[in-house]
């Protein structure tokens, strides 16, 4: 889920995918913890819950932070095993492309892709047009 917001000098691109994660995540916990408890045993449910951990790493939110003021793009990643910021000034933005891919059903997903100068892309992934004109 992506979560925009708007001010005169700064635009923030937020996506949340904790609660997936945890959806995803959740079964596998669960059978892991019932073969423990109740089957006892322990190497098929120390295998679920490492499966769930690996997925779990699966599990960042991203924010994209546009600053009109500073002239900056800052990108924060968090998940379990990271943290990481990276800033960078927006005069590194070589070019904006917008890209739709739709499916048989008439379902499209909008990409827009940030070139940077030294051949870096940033891919902000979109479900909805209102998100884009955004």
């Amino acid at each position: 889920m992506k979560f925009l917001k708007q001010t005169p000098t700064k635009l923030i691109i937020q996506t949340s995918s904790n609660w997936d994660g945890l959806l995803l995540i959740y079964p596998f916990i669960v059978m892991g913890l019932l073969q423990i408890i109740l089957a006892s045993n322990w190497i098929n449910g120390g295998i679920f819950l490492l499966f769930s951990l690996s997925l779990l790493d699966g599990a960042i939110d991203e924010a994209y932070i546009f600053d009109k003021t500073f002239s900056k793009m800052t990108i924060k990643r968090r998940g379990v095993w990271l943290h990481d910021v990276t800033e960078c000034s927006t005069r590194e933005i070589a070019a904006v492309e917008l890209e739709e891919i739709g499916d048989s059903e008439g379902n499209c997903s909008y990409y827009v892709d940030l070139w940077m100068f030294g051949g870096d892309i940033i891919c902000l992934r979109s479900y909805s047009i209102t998100e884009q004109y955004k």
